[in-house]
């Protein structure tokens, strides 16, 4: 790489050389010799300059990858190598069925209707719809596939000669007829009648109940039972002060008799049920049948309640299917053999496949890139905190073209080589569409690393190198700037000493008795 010094030596020596000329024919007013340096005027400018240091890069395509077929059958167009297909473009053609380049991020994996469930993908097609002019004025993409989306889709297919949903077709309609009958008849099943829950309910408690009478037990332990109960409460009364019967027998001096006796019937009562218990609690013959029966009848009714909701339920689902069957009837079709999503127009590379040849699904037909370019160039790892991520960085094309690009990655690992410690920058060129299409090519990479800011600045070719050392420029005591100089040197020109500063893309940054605006005499 040339140094910034050498590249101002290198300068200076061409313009000593210049500047002999351009004096001696400032001078030599008499002579016959016709001139050939033409002058002309320049204003010095103010304002920031950069320091920038050269480096080699190499400019390429991005995303390569090999394009294969949505569709089986036989290839009947394919774009030229080198075609730049953008969106709204066909990618290629099988059986004459077209496949369209569409903008998007999400690759198109499923079939959409009227039908479909809402999700991102509707919005991407609907997006691609609206950049390509079939959307009215106002429309908003959203995750739903509704009528217009259909008749925005009905547009396109129009416009590619693309097999359109235009009526049901006899095979559809006797789908839909078929899902009618099979609706009437369940619904004839339900109409005729049905158990209901309080039916049901009604029987369960007629099961219970004869349970309950099987495993009752004898009257005489219903009696001690009942005599237990009745004798609990009188004691509980007895037993209460504030009972005007309590009152009258402690007066009476009865209380305590009264209390006893009730007592000694509960306990009475209790050996009672004791004796009693368990004698007719088993279940009969007869009993049994009647709990069998009440069993039958619940059980036969709750199964068909149960049948009954069923046929509910495939009523609902037999309407719903209805409904998708003549949704998808009259919608058109998205389907993701007919279209491409890319992110990037698609530049056609090298062919794997041609014209009239047969293709599978995923069949390779070509290789292809994006339109997207970056530049890749190897920094001096002792360079490395000049550049930043998102940094502008401006590269020069082979074409002579500069553009700019921003800083995308640079790599933390060095690299040893025999010239020195490296590490790898990638950059982003920012308008690909706007260029040239390269691959691997030479580029020059220019990344500032000093900015001057608000100096005095003239083209390098103002500059006047001084026998005695140093510059000088020539200043013109005129008033406006001209295509072609006729002054005279020293009469309507007077020079300048300067001290030179940051050196950039032919200009030069100049310190001394001068300002703004002064007209500087230049070589045309």
């Amino acid at each position: 790489m040339i140094s910034r010094k050498n590249i101002v030596l290198a300068i200076a020596v061409v313009l000593v050389g210049s500047a002999s000329f351009y004096f001696g024919s400032q001078n030599t007013g008499s002579s016959t010799t016709e001139k050939t340096l033409e002058l002309t005027t320049v204003k010095i400018s103010k304002g920031d300059l950069a320091k920038k240091e050269e480096y080699n890069g190499t400019l390429s395509q991005v995303d390569k990858a090999i394009l294969n077929s949505s569709i089986t059958g036989v290839i009947t167009y394919l774009p030229e190598e080198g075609t730049v297909i953008n969106y709204g473009q066909v990618l290629y053609a099988v059986d004459n069925k077209p496949v369209i380049l569409l903008e998007g991020s999400i690759p198109f994996y499923r079939t959409l209707d009227l039908t479909s469930d809402d999700g991102p993908d509707i919005k991407q097609v609907e997006e691609a719809l609206i950049s390509l002019g079939y959307a009215e004025e106002g429309f908003i993409a959203d995750d739903k596939f509704d009528e217009v989306t259909s008749s925005m889709l009905n547009k396109l297919y129009i416009d590619y000669k693309i097999e359109t949903k235009s009526e049901i077709t006899p095979a559809e309609q006797v789908t839909i007829n078929a899902k009618k009958d099979a609706i009437e008849v369940i619904e004839d099943i339900i109409s005729s009648g049905g158990t209901t829950i309080t039916q049901v309910n009604d029987k369960k408690k007629k099961l219970d109940d004869a349970k309950e009478s099987a495993t009752e037990e004898s009257t005489a332990w219903k009696a001690a039972d009942t005599s237990i109960k009745s004798s609990e409460e009188s004691l509980t009364l007895l037993r209460d002060e504030t009972n005007p019967e309590t009152k009258e027998k402690k007066a009476a001096g009865t209380l305590d008799s009264a209390i006893e006796d009730l007592e000694q019937s509960i306990e009475k009562q209790k050996r009672i049920k004791d004796l009693e218990a368990g004698k007719e609690s088993g279940i009969d013959a007869t009993e049994a049948l009647a709990i069998e029966t009440a069993q039958k009848a619940y059980d036969d009714a709750l199964k068909a309640y149960n049948e009954g909701i069923d046929q509910e339920a495939e009523l609902a689902k037999a309407k719903e299917e209805l409904e998708d069957l003549e949704l998808s009837a009259k919608s058109e079709t998205f389907s993701p053999t007919n279209a491409y999503a890319s992110k990037t127009p698609i530049i056609v590379g090298s062919y794997i496949n041609k014209t009239g040849g047969a293709v599978t699904i995923n069949g390779q037909i070509y290789n292809s890139s994006s339109t997207g370019i970056e530049v890749i160039f190897s920094l001096p790892a002792a360079d490395q905190d000049t550049v930043t991520l998102g940094e502008g960085v401006e590269i020069e094309l082979p074409t002579d073209e500069r553009t700019e690009t921003t800083i995308k990655f640079i790599d933390q690992v060095v690299t040893e080589t025999q010239a020195g410690s490296f590490i790898q920058v990638k950059l982003e060129v920012l308008n690909p569409e706007e260029i040239e299409v390269y691959d691997q090519a030479p580029v020059k990479v220019f990344v500032t690393t000093e900015v001057s800011q608000d100096v005095l600045y003239v083209p390098v070719n103002a500059l006047i190198a001084l026998a005695e050392g140093g510059y000088a420029v020539e200043i013109y005591n005129g008033d406006s700037e001209s295509d072609l100089f006729t002054g005279e040197s020293g009469v309507d020109t007077a020079y300048v000493g300067v001290e030179i500063g940051v050196f950039t893309d032919g200009f030069v940054e100049i310190i001394g008795n001068i300002s703004e605006g002064q007209l500087v005499v230049v070589p045309r």
